[in-house]
Order: C-alpha cells, then sequence, then structure tokens
C-alpha cells in the first residue's frame, strides 16, 4: 500500500493538501458562515463552469468508465466498480438511511437563514439527503481510478484537480455544505484504494486481458 501511495503521490500530497484546506475553515467558520463567504464569490462565468462540471460526477461516468477498462484490462474494470459501489453503498447508508434528514444549503437557509443565497439558474435545488456528497464521491472514484492506472505524474496532479473541482461545484451550486463534500471524498479515497490494492494482489492472468484479447480463464 505505502509503494501504491508513493507512486501516486502527485495525486495524494495535494490531496492531503485539500483535507488540510477544508479541515481549517471547518474548524474556523460556523456551517452556514463559511457557505455564505463561498457564496460570496461568484460570477457568470463560474456559473456556467460549474453548473456543466459538476456532471463530471454524475452516477453515469462510472459506467462509462467501467465499460472503457473492459477494454483496457479486466482487473481495472472489477476494481474501479468494486471501489465504485462500495462507496456508493456506504455514502447512501449515510445519506438515505442514518441522516436522510440532513437539510441541503437551500433548504437550511430558507429555514434558518436570512441570507439570500446565490443560486445558479437552470439548477433544480435539493432539499434533504445532503451529507455526504455523492457526487463527489462519485468524481473521486473516477479521477482516482485514472490517476492510479496512468504513468504521468503531472497528470495525476492534474486528474485531482478535476475532482477537486467536481466537488467544489456542489458547494458553488448550493448543493453541499464543504463537510458534504470533504468526507464524501474521503470515504471515495478509502474503498476505491482499498479495493485497487486489493484486486492487484489476485493472481489470475486472465485478470490482465481485456475485451479485445484472449487469455486462458483457468489461470
Amino acid at each position: 500500500m505505502k509503494k501504491l501511495i508513493s507512486e501516486n503521490r502527485f495525486f495524494f500530497l495535494p490531496y492531503v493538501l485539500f483535507l488540510l484546506v477544508c479541515t481549517f475553515l471547518l474548524l474556523t467558520f460556523s456551517k452556514p458562515g463559511l457557505h455564505i463567504w463561498l457564496n460570496q464569490a461568484h460570477s457568470s462565468f463560474f456559473d456556467g463552469f460549474f453548473r456543466y462540471l459538476t456532471h463530471l460526477g454524475d452516477g453515469t461516468m462510472i459506467a462509462i468508465l467501467t465499460i472503457i477498462f473492459l477494454f483496457v484490462k479486466y482487473r481495472y474494470a472489477i476494481a474501479f466498480l468494486m471501489g465504485s459501489l462500495l462507496t456508493a453503498g456506504v455514502v447512501n447508508l449515510f445519506k438515505k438511511v442514518l441522516l436522510d434528514d440532513m437539510y441541503r444549503p437551500s433548504k437550511y437557509f430558507e429555514l434558518f437563514e436570512t441570507y439570500q443565497l446565490h443560486l445558479v439558474e437552470g439548477v433544480n435545488q435539493h432539499s434533504l439527503q445532503s451529507f455526504p456528497s455523492g457526487h463527489t464521491a462519485t468524481a473521486f472514484n473516477v479521477f482516482l481510478m485514472l490517476a492510479l492506472v496512468c504513468k504521468n505524474q503531472y497528470l495525476k496532479g492534474a486528474l485531482l484537480l478535476l475532482a477537486v473541482l467536481v466537488a467544489y461545484s456542489r458547494v458553488y451550486l448550493s448543493q453541499h455544505f464543504i463537510i458534504d463534500i470533504t468526507v464524501g471524498s474521503i470515504i471515495s479515497v478509502i474503498l476505491l484504494l482499498a479495493s485497487f490494492y486489493w484486486v492487484e494482489k489476485w493472481n489470475k492472468t486472465w485478470l490482465n486481458s481485456s475485451v479485445l484479447t484472449k487469455a486462458n480463464p483457468s489461470k
């Protein structure tokens, strides 16, 4: 595991910095106060940018990337799908069973605050099941998996940046609070990394084949 993390340090080191910044903000501000501070920084450009970027955290990305990995290596497809399903299970356990009454920002501010949020036109605002962020978890599943299989260190850093931007889009669009995206990312990274590490240990040669190649399934 240490070797795997070291080989992907250009993803994990910035990710640790992201967690430290989020932790600092969460300890410095109240939940509504932090959201107000971030909500005040908006523009027409970023309204459009984050409105569309956030779709990189849609669940369909899991299906698309799983299919792509089937053409690369079965091992990657299995590891990615396993990690993503585990992540989805844990996230939905919190969202829909344990903490299903957690208000999203738009509803929270409607009920408890007088501040008028800047909301992006055309974005359907949800009311409940705020914690943790499913879009953030999906984005980190997708971009961490791509980072694990790519060789270019700088590309790994760029993939982390994309994951963070998708996560922040959820806050910018007032679909989630900072705590939601922070925990969503942690769940995703832990479960995807553990799944990848475990599947890499499977000593079956056919896992290194794909739908484009032939292999003896008995090995």
